[in-house]
């Protein structure tokens, strides 16, 4: 435990935020605050009797929390939060991106202990190379809280210890108010433009606490409840001191009321960056210039687990993270351990935790007497002291523990009248031995509920820490400029019901939300990462130069919306101008990599640079296209709303029309990862692809240090048993549609060689499976030892070999070492991958087989697709015995299966050689998607995918089958 740390006399700054502090506004809050207690202990029935949480954090509570977390070595949060970020503050301040002196502000919600972000300080204090004057450090850390008392006195002892290490480096500084009022100061460019309040007395710091609330509606805790059965513990002398260890509060409550909008609107022009699921969080007007610099926020303490699991996401929607700014939120979460040792870490036997809760009574009755200054004296006129002790429960199902004040005997309660209405009667409150009132509750996480949270919040995972025991987790997240959610949630613990039961949950055609984050990705690809130097360029000689792609996405839309209108008796429907784009853009080229001569029909493009359209005439077409898209969603979509009046608002289609809107939104989509999978043939090279902006830059050196990325990970295989039937596609005839009907709402769409719904049965002998995809670290062997040198035999597509003979893998971030990427899956052609399937006695699976094993085994639900990361990760293997799902680490992945017709197959008749000018015998069958395929696809068991055997570019891996 670390050592107490002495206060020093020098006050520092602290930044007054509230709204309003006059005498009259007080009176206002600590009546209302009055008549939430009483409320609350009337309740009806009895049973559910409580009090604010609030209540627990006032300047002696927060005293005695800071005696709980110092004594009590049972309560297992706050130690363990302290070892991770003890042993890791230097590489989250890394994550966070901040570098190099660069200006940052860093906003601690509820600051409370500062003993934890000590070493967040001292992180950020050594990326800044050299001091600057008084006044000037370019990063400024803010400590949010509502007791100026303690804000003084905490900061003060960071300044009396540490303040040394931050001088001109790190400024400290306090922030007093709600998180309304915060949130508010910081919307009004605070951060920037902030001095200190002219009107603080740095002499005067005691201040009545709670007398600035606004009304509660619920409030959440520093620390999580205790568990049942602790005795009544008397006062004593130890209570009454000053602790020297820090201490702190927090009130996030307000900032639940009013979360912001989580989808653009339906009708959002797209002529312009659209931010899907962003919340309309500026600051000021430095935000337009782009001048406000990145924020971080610190939420510690598992704080989060006092919400109720339903209000976590939108407190977190609601938090100002700027999308694809920088900003970042590092997160504390006690995770779900087992009910012993939550019991025992929230009823230690030595009492603390007892009075730390017992003290809520204290400051029930000073706010029932109308007393709103701290008084010397423990609680006795109104709650007597023998007659309440502390009990504690938890409800394994629910992973929540609930914290309650215990009436040890029948009394009755005499509550005062109001002190401005000294005429009232008293209120009598009647309570039976053994009734309980409510205090407090903590939720705990596991990984899959941690991992759902973020989601809804539109939260990107960044990097995960966890201390020594793996009890506890501190996540560091952002708000990203794309995101993707998953579609839906796979099972977990029972492999019985496999994928090919489970429902689908995305509508048959995209909504204008999805469109508009499609616009975003898409933009974000084509004018953020290929600078004006690469657009005549081709990353790969077997395809067209990059201009090209940006032409042909929305000629592509263009051409379908034209003909699908005419068709529906619009004969005045006229190609978007300039109307010649179509024959230059319609189609792109997929030539044999062994005679790029053979090539299926394909658009016509000039051959000098100079003759192809500008950059600005493709942009100006394309947002005339995507308003075209907008006018069709308004004028032939039917709206229908799903599950109550708050659900998004959804547009079907005559039918024939709806799979056109569908299909163009999936070709876009795949274009949008065929583009990178060419860009990352150029990325780190001089006038090379650009990383992607607005996401936080992996931190390589620190991933390998994590087991998963640096520590063997060992291979299984499963057994598929001989004969099992397997459903492959779906149904989806393209030959029913017609404009007279709307699309049904449970429909799914699919490209032709998804239809129909087929069933094929295994092989008659077992097949053994490994769970392990094929890794780099494992093929890097195989090739040194086999086909390096070889006459006739590629250094594999995304593998790059240095000019000192370093075997490099290529990422969108350039190249990185072999021993960084070892445990990612290898990516490379099916003919490298079968090669290496041989060597171990194997072969690859068919896509039945393939097929098969995906359906039990993979779909985790923190599978790496999405754009969850921007390069692959480190697989997650299924877990048997548990029944758990894994992935692969965000590959696709190649099944021995020839790409050709089927039983049943028929051409689209819209797109007529969409599969079958590529049934050549050259071409292989994949199944699944890689970190960079939108779960529209990747989550559709039913999507086929294709390439030549030969083909090393796309970020397609493999495994290894054996015939049992």
């Amino acid at each position: 435990m670390a050592q107490s740390l002495a206060p020093i006399a020098r006050q520092p700054v602290i930044v007054d935020v509230r709204e309003q502090t006059t005498s009259e506004s007080i009176g206002t809050a600590i009546a209302a605050f009055r008549t939430q207690i009483l409320a609350g202990l009337l309740r009806k029935p009895p049973h559910q009797r409580e009090l604010p949480t609030l209540l627990l954090y006032d300047e002696r509570g927060l005293r005695l929390y800071d005696d709980l977390i110092t004594h009590a070595l049972e309560y297992y949060p706050f130690a363990a939060e302290e070892q991770i970020l003890t042993d890791h503050a230097k590489d989250i301040v890394e994550y966070m991106g901040i570098q190099g002196g660069q200006k940052a502000f860093v906003v601690e919600l509820g600051a409370g202990s500062l003993r934890k972000s000590s070493h967040i300080m001292l992180a950020l204090a050594n990326t800044v190379p050299r001091p600057a004057s008084v006044g000037e450090a370019p990063i400024t850390y803010y400590a949010l809280d509502l007791e100026r008392q303690e804000l003084v006195r905490t900061l003060g002892v960071v300044s009396s210890t540490i303040g040394p290490k931050l001088a001109g480096r790190v400024d400290t500084k306090g922030m007093l108010g709600t998180w309304d009022s915060g949130l508010a100061f910081m919307r009004n460019g605070g951060l920037v433009k902030d001095t200190a309040s002219p009107d603080y007395d740095n002499t005067n710091c005691a201040e009545p606490p709670i007398k600035d609330l606004h009304q509660p509606i619920f409030t959440t805790s520093q620390t999580p409840t205790p568990r049942p059965s602790s005795p009544a513990v008397e006062d004593d002398e130890e209570e009454e001191r000053h602790s020297d260890q820090l201490s702190g509060s927090f009130d996030p409550e307000a900032s639940t009321h009013t979360p912001p909008t989580s989808q653009p609107a339906e009708e959002e022009q797209p002529g312009h960056r659209v931010q899907a699921e962003s919340p309309p969080f500026k600051f000021d007007a430095d935000e337009a210039k782009g001048d406000h610099p990145p924020v971080h926020f610190l939420f510690l303490g598992s704080t989060l687990g006092n919400f109720p699991r339903t209000d976590a996401p939108e407190f977190l929607k609601g938090l100002p993270l700027r999308p694809g700014s920088g900003d970042t939120l590092l997160l504390g979460l006690d995770q779900r351990n087992d009910g012993e040792t939550v019991r025992l870490a929230y009823n230690d036997p030595a009492g603390w935790t007892a009075k730390f809760e017992l003290n809520a009574l204290r400051v029930a009755e000073r706010i029932l007497q109308g007393k709103g200054d701290e008084v010397d004296r423990d609680y006795g006129e109104i709650f007597a002291k023998d007659g309440w002790t502390f009990e504690g429960i938890w409800i394994e199902v629910e992973g929540r523990h609930e914290s309650y004040i215990r009436s040890s005997r029948a009394q009755t309660v005499i509550i005062p009248p109001d002190i401005d209405r000294p005429q009232d009667p008293e209120t009598p409150v009647h309570f039976e031995e053994g009734e309980l009132i409510k205090i407090e509750h903590s939720y705990k996480y596991s990984d899959e509920e941690a991992l759902a949270l973020f989601a809804a919040s539109n939260l990107r995972v960044v990097n995960r820490w966890q201390d020594n025991k793996s009890m506890y987790s501190t996540w560091l997240l952002e708000r990203p400029s794309v995101s993707f959610p998953l579609l839906r949630i796979p099972s977990t613990g029972n492999m019985t019901t496999t994928l090919a039961r489970a429902p689908t949950s995305f509508s048959p055609v995209p909504t204008l939300a999805e469109w508009s984050s499609l616009w975003s990705l898409w933009d974000l690809i084509t004018l953020d990462m290929i600078p004006p130097s690469m657009l005549h360029t081709k990353p790969i000689d077997l395809r067209h130069k990059c201009l090209f792609y940006l032409g042909h996405i929305p000629t592509f839309l263009d051409i379908h919306l034209t003909r699908v209108l005419r068709k529906m008796g619009k004969a005045g429907e006229q190609h978007t101008e300039p109307e010649y784009f179509k024959d230059i853009f319609e189609r792109g080229i997929d030539p044999h990599v062994d005679d790029p001569s053979v090539i299926h029909p394909h658009s016509e493009v000039p051959d000098k640079d100079e003759d192809w359209p500008s950059l600005e005439q493709v942009l100006a077409f394309r947002d005339r296209v995507r308003a075209r898209l907008i006018r069709v969603y308004e004028e032939y979509g039917v709206e229908r709303k799903q599950g109550g009046e708050s659900s998004t608002v959804l547009r079907d289609f005559p039918k024939a029309l709806a799979r056109v809107l569908w299909m163009t939104w999936e070709h876009e989509a795949m274009h949008a990862e065929t583009l990178l999978y060419m860009l990352i043939q150029k990325a780190g090279d001089v006038d090379g692809a650009l990383p992607p902006p607005g996401f936080a830059k992996p931190q390589w050196g620190t991933l390998q240090k994590q087991p998963e990325w640096s520590q063997p990970i060992p291979t299984h295989t499963v057994t598929l048993d001989g004969g099992v039937e397997v459903s492959l596609g779906h149904d989806d005839v393209e030959a029913d549609d017609t404009f007279d009907e709307l699309n049904s709402p449970e429909h799914e769409f699919g490209w032709d060689n998804e239809s129909p719904k087929r069933i094929v049965k295994l092989g008659k002998e077992k097949v053994k499976i490994e769970t392990r995809p094929i890794l780099n670290g494992e093929f890097y062997e195989f090739w040194v030892k086999e086909r390096k040198g070889k006459e006739g035999v590629a250094v594999p597509g995304l593998w790059v070999v240095d000019e000192q003979g370093n075997v490099k893998v290529r990422t969108l971030y350039g190249p990185v070492p072999i021993s960084v990427a070892a445990n990612w899956p290898f990516v490379g052609a099916y003919d490298d991958l079968e090669a290496f399937a041989k060597y171990k006695g194997g072969r690859i699976p068919n896509e039945v087989e393939l097929r098969a094993y995906m359906d039990k085994y993979e779909g985790s639900k923190d599978s790496n697709i999405g754009f969850k990361n921007w390069h692959p990760t480190p697989p997650q293997l299924p877990d048997v015995q548990a029944g758990t799902r894994g992935h692969n680490g965000g590959v696709w992945e190649w099944s021995s299966t020839v790409w050709d017709a089927y039983p049943g197959f028929e051409k689209s008749i819209i797109y007529p050689g969409f599969s079958s000018d590529f049934f050549d015998g050259k071409h292989m069958a994949v199944l699944g998607g890689s970190y960079a395929t939108v779960p529209r696809l990747a989550q559709r068991r039913s999507v086929r995918n294709w390439y030549q055997h030969n083909y090393p570019y796309p970020w397609i891996g493999g495994r290894v089958a054996y015939d049992a």
